[in-house]
């Protein structure tokens, strides 16, 4: 051989051996926990996202819109009379009202003229706004 043919196999690319990477136990370990953190991250942050609360003049305007759903509705409470049902009505315009069939428990300050923000299923019925609560928060829902 001549000199330039051994210059010419040093310096080719394909000649050089290349050397493994190897992954090691180490590495694998901190992908895995790295990959938790953020699966957990994830699912916290999901149930933080706030929900929408409407108002009755909302759900009023456009009850199909919310038919069969789960919502919460702000309102006012009216005709309570100490039993699972009343009327609630909107803070600004007494004659929008969605009819309450409320199923859980009261909650400590619960009386006519409360505001209240009540979770439950919209329904239309006989051409009747009504919501079965199952939850209700008395008070402004931005404090909570």
């Amino acid at each position: 051989m001549d000199e330039p043919e051994i210059q010419e196999k040093i310096t080719d690319p394909e000649t050089i051996p290349k050397k493994k990477r190897k992954i090691t136990e180490k590495q694998i370990k901190l992908g895995v926990f790295i990959t938790v953190v953020v699966v957990v991250a994830v699912i916290l942050l999901w149930g933080m996202v706030p929900e929408e609360i409407y108002e009755v003049k909302q759900v009023t305007a456009n009850p199909s819109k919310f038919d069969g759903k789960d919502i919460s509705v702000k309102g006012m409470v009216k005709d309570w009379n100490i039993t699972d049902e009343f009327t609630l009505v909107d803070q600004t315009d007494s004659s929008l009202t969605i009819k309450v069939d409320h199923t859980a428990a009261f909650p400590d300050g619960f009386t006519n003229n409360a505001t209240v923000v009540l979770k439950g299923v919209f329904k239309i019925v006989d051409g009747e706004n009504t919501i079965e609560s199952w939850g209700m928060q008395i008070g402004c829902p931005s404090k909570y």
